[in-house]
């Protein structure tokens, strides 16, 4: 596959004109920037088969994580972002409405964040995010979160654009800001594209479900965002005898996994048996060494503060304020999957 570079975009829709539900309805008209990471089974938030459910217009039981407040700050602060960035690095930030269509492939679609004017003319992209503070780890030495990078690089495919910045704010602090600059990678692009291309034309148009092959985590909140929350007063399922070899494995595993975790307990405890007379001597201190010929160990036993409402409280809580309660207490479902093995009557 060579790509041919001499295009020009096709202007799809200006988005200003519509409304929320409009939005989201030409999204599903194509694959954007955002959406290639879980096309590719590579994004830390969406399976291909939930990118595939949202194309074909199938709503899931339970909010996917795009509907999060996490993600509706990240939206409102992108202004903040590209603030910073043309402050920090003088260069000229603005928008453009438009949603794109590669005109070649023109099931590759961009809505991108921000452009940049560089100094010579040339217009560059601008991609602002946020993230926790914590999370800084991952950009630093110059890189950036891999399904971040690919939403970039659609966007650089689509727009036929070689340079690209992508920059995010960690606090409300602009020190906490990072940036990185991505040139343009003609041949991964190739690769990109004949990817996306099978996902379009095998599962969205051919209304046939990828199989799930994410990470065990990920596939499991993808089944529960679909089923939703569990039922006790469904029937029992009959499960096909292919599982059969499955589930003594788990069996298997299960065990395996009670020795092991009871020699950790024991290890544990035998860590702390060892380390208390330490401690006790420590008292409030937080480091200490110890120190002998050439041995030298250095100490530290410092607090670590979380904060929590006990079960006893809560209780209270509930029965006391039960408006307070209900606003401000959220329930969750997990699910326990056990298996034990019947004597057959």
């Amino acid at each position: 596959m060579a790509l041919d570079m001499n295009y020009t975009p096709t202007r799809l829709v200006d988005i200003t004109t519509l409304t929320e539900d409009q939005w989201l309805d030409w999204r599903k008209k194509g694959i954007g920037g955002s959406d290639v990471a879980a096309a590719l089974n590579m994004s830390p938030y969406r399976t291909a088969r939930d990118l595939y459910y949202d194309k074909i217009g199938v709503a899931p039981a339970v909010e996917g994580p795009d509907k999060s407040i996490t993600f509706q700050i990240g939206h409102l602060l992108e202004d903040v972002v590209a603030q910073i960035f043309a402050k920090k690095t003088g260069l000229t930030v603005y928008e453009d409405h438009w949603m794109y269509q590669h005109p070649l492939y023109p099931f590759l679609i961009a809505d991108v964040d921000r452009f940049v004017l560089l100094p010579d003319g040339r217009k560059a992209i601008l991609e602002c995010k946020t993230a926790h503070y914590d999370m800084q780890f991952k950009w630093a030495n110059g890189a950036v979160p891999r399904h971040y990078e690919l939403q970039v690089r659609h966007y650089m495919s689509v727009m036929n654009i070689d340079v690209a910045f992508i920059a995010c704010l960690f606090s409300n602090n602009e020190n906490d800001f990072v940036w990185q600059k991505i040139e343009r990678d003609v041949e991964e692009e190739e690769n990109t594209i004949l990817a996306l291309e099978a996902f379009w034309n095998n599962h969205v148009l051919a209304r046939v479900e990828p199989p799930l092959v994410e990470k065990p985590d990920a596939v499991l909140e993808s089944l529960r965002r679909f089923f939703g929350p569990a039922d006790k007063s469904e029937p029992d399922v009959e499960l096909d005898s292919k599982f059969l070899n499955s589930l003594s494995e788990i069996m298997t595993l299960k065990e395996e996994k009670k020795n092991l975790d009871a020699q950790s307990k024991a290890l544990e405890t035998r860590i702390k048996t060892l380390y208390a007379p330490i401690v006790e001597q420590m008292g409030t201190a937080c480091r200490a060494s110890c120190e002998s010929g050439s041995e030298v160990f250095r100490i530290t036993y410092n607090p670590q503060y979380r904060e929590g409402i006990s079960k006893d409280k809560l209780s209270a809580l509930r029965a006391q304020y039960p408006d307070v309660y209900d606003e401000f207490v959220e329930q969750s479902e997990s699910r326990i999957f056990k298996v034990v093995k019947a004597a057959i009557a």
